[in-house]
């Protein structure tokens, strides 16, 4: 695969990250649970966002708000403070309710509330009959952990995920989604853009780092992730509407981050019918067009190529038609001093 020119530093690779996660979540709402959308229609989108006579402003959802308090909690702690975070989450909730957050987690910020968060991981516990939640809501907002974690071994990583999804996803299949986004956002982190990019490779290190997490025998990510290395070897051109049916595009976190992981790489290549030269704009284009949950495999698909090309590798014109930006982008900031300093 041809290399992809990029002199972005580490700080770069933070703000990238940030700022390409709350990208992907803005942009990809207006889609959200629907039908993947016509390729006319995605393409008309992307070209009027791209056109700086573009004005309107496109507001994050759950994705962002939660992703925002793990954020600000790592930076005032300087560590996984599940307690911290239980109130963060709760109180972001309560203070803006209409950022189209799910009904069962919902249900665990108004447990925790009337409980005054005396065992913050029991409300999550008793979700699904005991069996916890397995939705993409951990893996959405996981990035500031894998950022937090830059300079940390996999296993300290893999403690701050679970501490902070079981507040509200106890389920193995919730916490290990939120394992491996955080894995392949700290793999984007420490690759070099402008060096040659072996795809294969990077899913290869992902399925054996899972095959170490998961249970033999219930194991959807390794099997997603050979999935994915199949269609890197066989099927270059494949469609957002077949990897849907592939990989998955709903809110669970089994049929969501391989395909936000798949977007990731398929924005390396030009996309038949779209004609952008840029690999992150690619990511976010082609993480929609899945259909399904867009804003949370978009936003976690931005997350990781955010990390892989740097904050040079995101247009202003994009950058510039979210909410929150300011904000993002001084988290990222912040972060980036914590993990050199932890």
């Amino acid at each position: 695969m041809a290399s992809i020119k990029s002199n972005s530093g580490l700080l770069s690779k933070f703000r990238g990250c940030m700022i390409g996660s709350l990208i992907g979540d803005c942009l990809g709402e207006p889609f959200e649970l629907r039908p993947p959308p016509p390729k006319k229609v995605l393409v008309n989108f992307f070209s009027s966002l791209l056109t700086e006579g573009s004005i309107r402003k496109f507001h994050y959802t759950d994705d962002t708000s939660m992703s925002v308090s793990i954020a600000r909690s790592l930076v005032e702690n300087k560590k996984i403070d599940p307690k911290d975070l239980a109130k963060r989450f709760t109180e972001e909730y309560f203070r803006e309710p209409d950022l189209n957050y799910g009904t069962h987690v919902v249900a665990v910020f108004y447990a925790l509330k009337e409980t005054n968060y005396e065992d913050v991981f029991l409300p999550g516990k008793k979700q699904f009959n005991g069996s916890g939640s397995f939705g993409n809501g951990a893996p959405m907002r996981i990035a500031p952990v894998a950022l937090f974690n830059y300079n940390k071994t996999d296993e300290s990583l893999q403690s701050d995920v679970k501490e902070s999804s079981r507040i509200t996803h106890s389920h193995p299949h919730g916490y290990n989604g939120a394992i491996l986004q955080c894995l392949a956002v700290k793999a984007a982190l420490k690759l070099d853009a402008s060096n040659e990019f072996d795809p294969v490779d990077f899913i290869s290190q992902l399925e054996k780092k899972m095959e170490a997490i998961e249970s033999k025998g219930d194991s959807p990510y390794c099997e997603s992730l050979k999935k994915i290395k199949e269609i890197l070897r066989d099927h270059e051109d494949i469609s957002g509407q077949e990897i849907a049916e592939c990989l998955g595009n709903d809110e669970t976190a089994p049929g969501s981050v391989p395909a936000a992981i798949y977007s990731f790489l398929r924005g390396m290549k030009p996309i038949s019918g779209f004609d952008c030269l840029n690999p992150f704009v690619r990511t976010i284009y082609y993480a929609i067009s899945i259909g399904g949950d867009t804003d949370t495999i978009a936003a976690m698909a931005g997350s990781i190529a955010g990390a892989y090309y740097g904050i040079d590798g995101i247009p202003t014109e994009l950058q510039e038609r979210c909410d929150f930006t300011d904000e993002i982008d001084s988290l990222a900031y912040k972060l980036y001093d914590v993990s050199q300093e932890s």
